[in-house]
């Protein structure tokens, strides 16, 4: 099992690679994480030595397949915990996102997966969503070029999909496409994802402040 500061910088480096392309230099693995370049540089150079990283060119360096494996893995275990406690306990957002960040490195996928399985099921809580004119306003109401936040997504046997594809409350949303058979094209973390209407309609959007 690799220690939890490996594993935070995995994710870190996942998260930039989604976003902004197929490397991440130190400066941008030290910004996320909130460290000095020095001591992320000597991180890195352990992870590279141990295959889960290689360089990419300067200071930049990307996930190997080895390495990636464990960023989805540790990622995923993120978006259940952060929503488990925003949906399910009414968590804030922020505080949740640090205590997922906690709870991540030590809990077992057989719990990430039963802890899944029971957000499958279990009955959102109200609250903590927009408005489309006295009605809930969900994905399949917005317009091309709307960028809306995920409020909490509702119905059964739906979480499991949309958290492994990185959508859950608290996460940025871009409407880019409205397909005629009414699909939803979204972009999320830097992919575009089509949606179908029946799953858009379960999306509960707001505004962005």
């Amino acid at each position: 099992m690799l220690p939890s500061t490996f594993e935070d910088y995995l994710e870190a480096i996942l998260t930039i690679t989604e976003n902004s392309g197929q490397s991440a230099t130190l400066d941008e693995i030290a910004a996320v994480l909130d460290t000095g370049k020095e001591t992320a540089g000597t991180t890195v150079a352990s992870l590279v030595e141990e295959g889960y990283l290689e360089r990419a060119g300067g200071d930049a360096v990307r996930l190997t397949g080895k390495g990636s494996a464990v960023a989805s893995k540790v990622a995923r275990k993120h978006r259940v915990l952060q929503c488990f406690l925003t949906e399910m306990l009414g968590v804030d957002e922020d505080a949740a996102n640090k205590e997922a960040c906690t709870l991540e490195h030590g809990i077992s996928d057989e719990t990430i997966e039963r802890l899944s399985s029971y957000m499958d099921g279990a009955q959102s809580p109200p609250g903590r969503m927009g408005r489309c004119r006295g009605r809930d306003c969900t994905l399949l109401d917005c317009k091309e070029g709307d960028t809306v936040r995920v409020a909490m997504m509702r119905g059964q046997r739906r979480h499991r999909r949309l958290l492994d594809l990185g959508i859950f409350p608290g996460e940025i949303v871009q409407i880019r496409r409205k397909l005629p058979n009414k699909s939803v094209v979204v972009r999320v973390k830097g992919c575009d994802i089509a949606i179908s209407p029946e799953i858009a309609r379960s999306i509960v959007v707001e505004s962005c402040p």
